[in-house]
């Protein structure tokens, strides 16, 4: 039996495009500085940088399937 995948922010650590942070100006947050997308491929994952138009990090799932979250979690403001 599988865990529940939770929908709250868990991230840990965050992918960035190395130009970018070595870019950015020191009064904005990288989350602030960030212009990437993120999504499937045939392959996996990929996160790409639209700034550099360059790939960030591309996950090859090898073929597996792997269980996903992808409700929307309510915001306090909605």
């Amino acid at each position: 039996m599988h865990r529940p995948i939770p929908n709250d922010n868990c991230i840990q650590m965050y992918f960035h495009c190395i130009q970018c942070i070595d870019e950015k100006p020191a009064t904005i947050s990288p989350m602030d500085w960030s212009q990437t997308q993120v999504g499937w491929t045939a392959l996996g994952l990929q996160v790409w940088c639209n700034r550099h138009n360059c790939n960030v990090v591309h996950i090859d799932f090898q073929g597996q399937q792997h269980p996903a979250n992808t409700d929307r979690k309510a915001s306090v403001d909605s």
